[in-house]
């Protein structure tokens, strides 16, 4: 089931709020969450009236976050149709506690849905930050189950993106601060073995990739994406781009005029992909 109302309070401009209902499995117990997702349409015509972004954020908080706001509105102001939303246990979604398996099947859900209310509209998945690991990891699972979906989608954009979240967790605060004494060196980084593995999965999706990455990124270096490009290109893969922007920092990519200008024209040239 589908509650829609308008979303007021964000400055976001024909801009509707959506309640998608999941349905969970706790033990021998079945009970249901729901995920918030805004619907963010164009506010003129323009090159991205076909195109749809599902739009997959990064750790902190909700979809509601400023620079997200900023971020949404870039490209709304360019033509293109938004789907954001946030992963059980973030913003106003409820249910499990988020996992990396729960955060993929909350991405799954999303587009299935997206992809039938905008049956014209090709898609494009963007990824920030813990959203690139998880837009990869989702992009790359439906791949592999041959999820019709799949069909739909021109390409992937990863911002601010690292390698895995093992490699991200090094330059964490905490772990740097525990690096200084032997028994707990690496400790962090460790635990987080396995999770989003991007630079392992991102050579294998068979869809146009496009990296971007601010050169003054203290929080995931621009050196991931770097490497990111550089291990895609040496697997072969061939339709993988790197724009490395010379400002943004980690959140504000798109404030930089070569690099919004880079997304754009990528998404313009993959849309007609099939």
């Amino acid at each position: 089931a589908v509650v829609s109302t308008q979303s007021t309070g964000f400055g976001l401009e024909q801009t509707s709020n959506h309640v998608l209902q999941v349905d969970e499995c706790s033990g021998t117990k079945k009970r249901s969450g729901k995920l918030g997702v805004w619907v963010i349409e164009p506010v003129k015509d323009g090159p991205g009236r076909d195109v749809l972004i599902l739009y997959c954020h990064g750790a902190s908080s909700n979809r509601g976050k400023p620079h997200r706001i900023e971020f949404y509105k870039v490209f709304q102001g360019l033509g293109y149709t938004l789907v954001t939303f946030d992963y059980r246990g973030f913003g106003d979604s409820k249910g499990c506690r988020a996992s990396d398996g729960t955060v993929v099947a909350d991405c799954r859900q999303v587009l299935g849905w997206a992809v039938q209310r905008f049956p014209n509209h090709q898609v494009v998945v963007w990824g920030h930050s813990l959203g690139s690991g998880i837009s990869t990891k989702f992009l790359h699972s439906i791949q592999t189950d041959g999820i019709e979906s799949f069909n739909r989608i021109r390409g992937l954009v990863l911002e601010s993106a690292f390698m895995s979240a093992e490699e991200a967790a090094k330059n964490f605060p905490a772990a740097k601060y525990w690096n200084y004494f032997k028994i707990t060196r690496d400790r962090i980084p460790r635990s987080m073995s396995g999770i989003f593995p991007t630079v392992s999965l991102l050579p294998q999706l068979q869809i146009p990739v496009m990296l971007v990455h601010a050169e003054d990124d203290h929080t995931i270096p621009h050196q991931h994406s770097v490497e990111l490009h550089r291990v895609c290109t040496g697997a072969g893969k061939t339709d993988v781009h790197l724009y490395s922007a010379s400002s943004g920092q980690h959140r504000f990519v798109h404030r930089d005029t070569g690099a919004r200008e880079a997304a754009h024209k990528f998404i313009q040239r993959v849309k007609f992909v099939s």
